[in-house]
């Protein structure tokens, strides 16, 4: 009898063991989609793709305040003019960024206009 009952409690811990382990696989995949979504959600590219007039229109507004301050100071020393080519090329490289990012988003609603559309004519043509 002691015996039946010490398998029983075995038993009942290798249970407990395995839904605790279930338990925890599952926290650790639902804090994986966490972690996954709010970096994706995060991402330069999906918020340039969720709010591109916003982030270039900052971006301009940003570039062109940099511009301004730098043109403001005398820059006679060589580190002076170093950080001033550093900013410049940086104010070069984020426009390209910049334009890039617009132009795919533009690109992509026209794809996804004209798919609408050939989508729509060929439905109109076959009833």
């Amino acid at each position: 009898m002691a015996k039946d009952h010490i398998d029983e409690l075995e038993k009942k811990k290798q249970e407990l063991e395995a839904e605790l382990n279930q338990i925890q696989q599952e926290l650790d995949n639902s804090l994986d989609q966490v972690r996954s979504d709010v970096s994706r959600s995060l991402a330069p590219k999906e918020m340039i793709r969720k709010y591109p007039l916003p982030v270039v229109s900052a971006s301009m507004l940003l570039g062109f305040l940099i511009g301004h301050r730098g043109k403001s100071g005398n820059a006679t020393a060589s580190a002076g003019e170093f950080s001033g080519a550093l900013v410049s090329e940086l104010k070069k490289l984020a426009t390209k960024k910049a334009i890039s990012f617009a132009t795919d988003y533009v690109e992509e609603m026209l794809e996804k206009k004209a798919d609408e559309h050939l989508s729509s004519t060929n439905g109109q043509a076959e009833k």
